[in-house]
């Protein structure tokens, strides 16, 4: 299309430098520009046409995921978010969502092309332009543009960066699970330095200390234990 452009502007500039040819003539380089422009038109289709499919690229790329099961996760720490209502006092359980950050193979990235699709922040990106800026990476000009960024990580992997500056996460799923009596907490919400703790002993009496914006954990902030099927520790950093 720029070309078709280019051809255009470049042949009545030239048309209108000629003033003393007549009438006839104009409409005879007029014709004769469009014929131009037409083939033009005509060669740059076939040549998108005639690409081999063998060199449309049309990779599928997406996090990597921990394999969490929602109904009988194994043994593991994930970031979670859940309320104060989500205890479940009377049947010794807790109710939260869990999420895992957006990380890839370095591997996969590295081989990235413009025809590949990116899954990323939730939804699905076609590649349009790969920019390494030192070795991070901004896929369709970067989130300002409405595109994305990863960003180098450490054991051959790339992170998902997010509008908040910070790791991108997708929720994964739901769980409920039983408290173990060996339950440890750890709460830094009010005081990152010196973490309020409580057992499950001591639960209830810590839940009734909740109040406002304490009453929530994030998933940023939030990470519950899972051993043998049940949580052992929740931990919320400040």
């Amino acid at each position: 299309m720029k070309k078709k452009a280019i051809i255009l502007i470049t042949l009545i500039f030239a048309m209108t430098l000629t003033a003393c040819f007549s009438e006839n003539a104009k409409e005879e380089e007029i014709d004769g520009a469009l014929k131009v422009l037409n083939k033009a038109e005509a060669a740059e289709e076939e040549a998108v046409q005639n690409i081999p499919e063998e060199d449309l690229h049309n990779t599928y790329i997406e996090p990597k995921t921990m394999g969490y099961d929602n109904a009988s996760p194994e043994d593991c720490t994930v970031n979670a978010s859940f309320t104060v209502k989500d205890f479940n006092l009377e049947e010794g359980k807790i109710s939260f969502s869990v999420y895992e950050e957006e990380i890839y193979d370095a591997v996969e990235v590295s081989l990235m092309q413009i025809g590949d699709t990116l899954n990323i922040n939730g939804r699905e990106l076609v590649v349009e332009s790969i920019q390494d800026v030192n070795g991070d990476l901004k896929v369709n000009g970067g989130i300002e543009e409405g595109g994305a960024e990863l960003l180098a990580g450490s054991g051959g992997t790339y992170r998902a960066r997010s509008l908040e500056d910070a790791p991108a996460y997708l929720e994964t799923g739901r769980s409920t699970l039983p408290l173990s009596e060996a339950l440890t907490i750890s709460d830094g919400y009010k005081d990152a330095s010196s973490p309020k703790t409580a057992t499950f002993e001591e639960l209830e009496d810590y839940l009734d200390g909740l109040d406002g914006a304490s009453d929530s954990f994030n998933y940023l902030t939030t990470t519950i234990q899972v051993a043998g099927g049940k949580v052992i520790n929740i931990t919320r950093r400040g």
